[in-house]
């Protein structure tokens, strides 16, 4: 593998690299570490392994742990045997990585390498573990299932078993957010991580999200579920007795293993050999004095030390070596600070190394460069130690530019830090703390119309409409300053149309366009990407012959602004909503009219992206004061006027047909939640057209084609597949589908009998088949909680279909004489105003309706105005052309 820096890595040759390249699992511990620590912490559980062989009695088995293979049977025959010492709670042990059980090769390197007899098989540890898993949860009073252990135990009850959600995919393995999850690995993995308390304590149960391919969150019926959270709980229910019995077993043999260790150290070496209270080196004993063991043995070989033909033993990194556990501990030592010198003897630049020859040339004498200095008479001189060519260097760059930190002489990171260190957004001031403002000098500052003057005035009545008085529902009183919003709405007029007054006849019977938001937005694109856009003259844009004067288009926005602020406090809505003029200025300012195939503002003061945010002020304003606006019976020119330009703002926010699609199709385009401006459009539409008047004065105001056009969009953004469904259970996509609804039942009672009939005829829509399961998803949910919140969508649900079913005009107050023959005399329906009467739009789905008709909250419902209406969509009834009342179908 080549590194970064393109030098090629050396192959492991020593025990150490060889123990690291073998290891059957990779230990998570080690994943952040540096390489040369990672090999080091190695190391370190190496030599702690060869201390506890040879204090054991020389065999390199690891049958005195939990789940170990007993050394003087056949491996290949052997099955692992459990044994259940005491599980007193006792410390964590210091390296939990050094588990002989959890990989055989981390007990000894090149054991398969030597002896192939003698490797155990990861599926015989992984029968030994879930004996072993079993026994103990047996012991515990809660045994596991036998489908997921494999083991019988006789007392596991499946009626009574708290383990009945468990799942099981397979022998020694569940699932889990449709993954299978394997007991043993998943003990392993978090066993060599530090145990599950460590993962719970430190919130690390994420990190083994990736080694099983498991998702961050699961779908549920009531929202999402963290799988992390659920894997820690399957594993401190399941596993964490295990391993807290298993640690319990390691440190209770570790510290056997160091008692024996010292016990045969004190025996089979002098006084005199023992290391001295300073810390100095002291006399060696020759190996003839001490008998080769076969763990002294093994430890030289894997230490790379042998005695040579003549019976003297071999050095270790310059240094004689008898093989004593005491200098294999100082040889692996010696041996790290080595590697970590010759690590640091890398060059920090990238001139040549120094050869021989230049060695020479300076003085230096190459065979004496390595060698040690005599340090007293008995030392013997060594070989020099060749200086191996470092595999690693670091590369100097020089830049080619210096790097400048300012901009235009500031510096951006100081800006940036006050900038996050001073609040965003300063707390509203109340008004009390303005004093006395005189709202007369207001007036006269604007209808002056001096630059200064008009400055002024336009920036105090902005700050006055941001003020909140001593109530939540108060603020600027401006029923007191009606001259000051009579001032404010002459300018807007005069700046933005000249004073020319709005005699505009809008006829509902001609078709309209519908521009849409997207539409204006992607103009506004095409024309800032064109190349000098900003040379080029545009609408609205400012004049350069007029002065240092404000540009009209800014004047505008921010009348269109201060309304908007005015339109938030509660106690200015009575006010405002009957004031006509306002909003006859507004949604004429929001026009569009058409200019070379391309859609532009109808005010010449205003360009393209001063039209869109004005829109958008408008439709807050509409929103705030929609539940006050009350159109006057019979309406005037104005009010017409006025219902069909709303209707035509809040439409092109939602027809759309590339915006208008299903919640899970919503989520799939990058929103996590309901679209901001299309759930503001369904809101104020649903509040406008709350009254029956208004719904009145928005039929004779919209055309049909209209109307049509923006109930096809609402119906396409209904849930339908079972995705949708998942998402509507949240609350804002509950709350966005109940404003799409309702706009659906508004519109239905707009329509017409002509329209009605077109739109259920419609096949392409589906409106019956989107409807019926809508609703039955609601009502027969098996959450009862949730059935609750659906139940005022699925009501104006069938409401909506009903109206849509009769094929009436909703607004035709005046009944039908009574037939003059009716059948059935004294028991027909002759006045009867209370039955329902239809055509049987649901007739072909009898067997769900019946179904919905049985659910207790239809039954018991106060009014039993949705058991009627279910009622009548699935029987009906036929009217003949003649006016005589038809029979049951």
């Amino acid at each position: 593998m080549l590194p970064q820096n393109g030098q090629i890595r050396q192959q492991p040759t020593h025990q150490l690299d060889t123990f690291m390249s073998n290891s059957a699992f990779d230990s998570p511990g080690y994943f952040n570490l540096d390489p040369s620590q990672a090999k080091q912490m190695a190391a370190i559980n190496a030599a702690n392994q060869v201390r506890t062989r040879a204090s054991i009695g020389g065999g390199t088995s690891s049958g005195p742990y939990l789940g170990g293979i007993n050394p003087s049977h056949d491996p290949a025959a052997a099955q692992p045997s459990f044994s259940l010492p005491n599980t007193q709670s006792l410390p964590q042990p210091s390296n939990p990585g050094m588990n002989p059980f959890l990989d055989p090769a981390m007990a000894h390197a090149n054991a398969t390498a030597r002896n192939p007899n003698q490797a155990v098989s990861i599926k015989q540890r992984q029968a030994g573990f879930l004996n072993g898993l079993a026994r103990i949860m047996a012991q515990r009073n809660t045994p596991l299932p036998p489908a997921l252990t494999g083991v019988d135990t006789p007392t596991y009850d499946p009626n009574s078993s708290q383990w009945k959600m468990v799942e099981p995919a397979e022998v020694g393995a569940f699932r889990l957010a449709g993954r299978d999850i394997e007991l043993f690995k998943l003990w392993s993995m978090v066993f060599q991580a530090g145990g599950g308390t460590a993962l719970s304590r430190d919130n690390s149960w994420h990190l083994m999200l990736p080694h099983f391919d498991l998702p961050e969150e699961y779908p549920l019926s009531n929202g999402q579920s963290s799988v992390a959270q659920m894997l820690a709980q399957y594993y401190m229910a399941m596993l964490l007795p295990f391993e807290e019995v298993y640690r319990n077993n390691m440190q209770t043999q570790q510290r056997k293993a160091q008692a024996s260790r010292q016990a045969s150290l004190g025996q089979a070496l002098p006084p005199s050999a023992l290391p001295r209270p300073d810390g100095s080196a002291s006399q060696r004993v020759s190996q003839t004095n001490v008998p080769q063991t076969p763990a002294r043995r093994l430890s030289s070989a894997s230490q790379g030390s042998a005695p040579n033909q003549n019976g003297e033993s071999s050095q270790v990194n310059g240094q004689p070596s008898d093989g004593s556990p005491l200098d294999q501990e100082q040889g692996i030592k010696r041996k790290l600070e080595s590697e970590e010198a010759d690590n640091k003897r890398v060059r920090q630049k990238t001139e040549p190394l120094a050869t021989d020859s230049t060695a020479a040339t300076n003085g230096i004498d190459p065979s004496s460069a390595g060698a040690p200095t005599p340090s007293g008479p008995t030392s013997m001189p060594t070989p020099a130690r060749p200086r191996q060519r470092p595999s690693r260097r670091k590369i100097e760059y020089v830049p080619l530019a210096r790097e400048v930190d300012t901009v235009g002489g500031r510096d951006m990171k100081v800006i940036e830090a006050e900038t996050i260190a001073t609040p965003l957004r300063r707390p509203l001031r109340d008004i009390n703390d303005w004093g006395t403002v005189a709202v007369d000098a207001l007036a006269m500052s604007i209808r002056s119309q001096l630059s200064t003057e008009l400055s002024y005035a336009l920036t105090t009545f902005t700050l006055l409409s941001t003020m909140r008085g001593d109530t939540p529902t108060s603020g600027f009183p401006i029923v007191q300053c009606a001259d000051l919003l009579e001032e404010v709405l002459d300018l807007l007029e005069e700046r933005a149309f000249d004073g020319v007054e709005d005699f505009a006849d809008l006829d509902p019977s001609e078709g309209q366009r519908l521009t849409t938001n997207k539409e204006l937005v992607n103009t506004l694109l095409e024309l800032e990407s064109e190349p000098f856009a900003s040379l080029q003259p545009r609408q609205g844009a400012k004049d350069p012959d007029v002065g240092p004067r404000q540009r009209p288009g800014n004047i505008i926005i921010t009348i269109v602004n201060i309304i908007r602020n005015l339109s938030f406090i509660q106690d200015n809505s009575p006010f405002l909503a009957a004031q006509e003029r306002v909003f006859d200025l507004l949604l004429r300012v929001c026009s569009i009219t058409m200019k070379d195939g391309k859609p532009a503002p109808a005010s010449p003061a205003l360009s393209l992206g001063d039209v869109i945010t004005i829109r958008k002020d408008t439709m807050h304003t509409l929103m705030h004061l929609a539940g006050a606006i009350h159109f006057s019976d019979p309406p005037s020119k104005t009010t017409l006027r006025i219902a069909s330009r709303a209707f035509q703002l809040l439409a092109s926010y939602l027809v759309d047909s590339t915006e208008a699609v299903s919640p899970y199709a919503c989520v799939q385009n990058g929103n996590i939640k309901p679209p901001f401006l299309a759930d503001v459009a369904l809101e104020t539409f649903t509040r406008l057209v709350q009254s029956d008047v208004n719904r009145k004065v928005f039929s004779r105001a919209v055309p049909e084609a209209s109307i049509r056009l923006l109930f096809v969009s609402s119906v396409h953004r209904l849930p339908v597949a079972d995705p949708d469904f998942q998402i509507v259970v949240r609350e804002r996509w509950l709350s966005y589908m109940e404003k799409a609804i309702m706009t659906i039942y508004s519109l239905a009672f707009i329509a017409s009998p002509e329209l009605k009939k077109n739109i259920k005829a419609d096949r392409s829509l589906g409106f019956k088949g989107v409807m019926l399961r809508m609703i039955q998803k609601f009502l027969m949910t098996p959450n009862h909680e949730l059935k609750v919140q659906f139940y005022i969508s699925a009501r104006r649900g069938v409401e909506a279909m009903k109206l849509l079913d009769d094929c009436e005009d909703s607004f035709d107050t005046s009944e039908a004489a009574p037939a003059t023959l009716s059948f059935g005399m004294g028991y027909g329906e002759v006045g009867d105003s209370g039955t329902e009467k239809g055509t049987g739009l649901l007739g072909g789905n009898r067997d769900v309706v019946w179904d919905l008709l049985m659910l207790r909250e239809v039954q018991l419902e106060q009014d039993g105005v949705m058991f009627g209406e279910l009622d009548s969509l699935s029987k009906g009834r036929m009217k003949a052309e003649t006016g005589v009342a038809g029979l049951n179908i």
